[in-house]
């Protein structure tokens, strides 16, 4: 065997030898999953916190902070046994939604990653119907979180079916809502959220999702008002920096959304959906691995 041959070889070893060590980490970037995983029985612990009160009220409230907040606590689980699956289950206290699921890693190639995510979603909160909307609901959501490398920057792509929102009751056409015939109820609704993720070094780096309006969401339709202004349903973002250590990660964000959850993020309707861009808040994740 020539040299030339055994160069390309050793190269290709090395590479797939890199692929196949790489080391657990939770899959998520801030709200969307990512298509990382968690191998052999290792175990991801999440803590999420999401500031309720915007910012733009300034020191006088400590920029938000003073104000009320929803905190989340999830685990994510190794299958040792099975390549790629991991087990989630994941709780946060608006409207008291628990998750449970799992994801399965389909690719893991140089330039790009993918997986298959598909949870349930229980509010344990009594249900009700109002003219704002549902609570009280569950359903099921399935994503294919993809990712696409780009040197430092990561494209990600989350295609996602929700299978029950808020307003599936609610004829939206009116203002204020009126409640659709029995039997008239919205069926679920597909969406796709983009995240970009730049590794500015193995440490540090910038993250930003977006969250668009469903289009059966119309804007003109009134959730709220804020300074006397009303509002209508909004894009949700999110964005922040990320900061990496030994099996720890520390995400600070600001963001108009302060759902969590696939139901909640893309859904659109959550809780009035997305404030305008100017009411954002602040939160934070953190990220351990065992």
């Amino acid at each position: 065997m020539t040299v030339s041959r055994l160069i390309p070889m050793a190269l290709a070893l090395t590479i797939g030898g890199g692929l196949s060590a790489q080391s657990s980490d939770y899959p998520l970037a801030i709200n969307l999953p990512t298509a990382e995983r968690m191998q052999y029985w290792d175990i991801g612990v999440a803590f999420t916190h999401r500031f309720v009160t915007p910012v733009k009220d300034h020191g006088k409230d400590l920029f938000g902070m003073d104000g009320y907040a929803y905190p989340g606590f999830g685990f994510v689980f190794g299958i040792k046994p099975i390549k790629g699956f991991n087990v989630l289950i994941y709780r946060t206290p608006d409207n008291k939604t628990l998750t449970f699921g799992f994801q399965q890693q389909l690719a893991d190639a140089e330039y790009i990653r993918s997986a298959v995510r598909v949870e349930r979603f229980d509010e344990a909160v009594t249900q009700t119907s109002t003219l704002s909307g549902e609570i009280g609901i569950s359903g099921a959501t399935v994503q294919v979180p993809t990712e696409f490398f780009m040197g430092d920057l990561i494209l990600t792509l989350v295609p996602s079916y929700v299978t029950a929102t808020t307003t599936r009751k609610l004829d939206l056409t009116t203002n204020p809502a009126t409640f659709l015939p029995a039997g008239k109820e919205k069926k679920g609704l597909f969406n796709l959220g983009v995240g970009l993720r730049y590794g500015f070094t193995e440490k540090f780096s910038a993250m930003a999702e977006y969250y668009p309006r469903p289009s059966r969401l119309p804007k003109e339709h009134i959730v709220g008002t804020i300074n006397g202004e009303d509002y209508g349903y909004q894009n949700g973002f999110a964005a922040g920096v990320s900061y990496k250590t030994f099996k720890h990660r520390f995400t600070l964000i600001g963001t108009n959304t302060i759902g969590t959850t696939a139901n909640q993020v893309l859904s659109g309707d959550h809780g009035g959906g997305p404030r305008p861009s100017g009411q954002w808040s602040l939160g934070f994740n953190v990220v351990r691995v065992f």
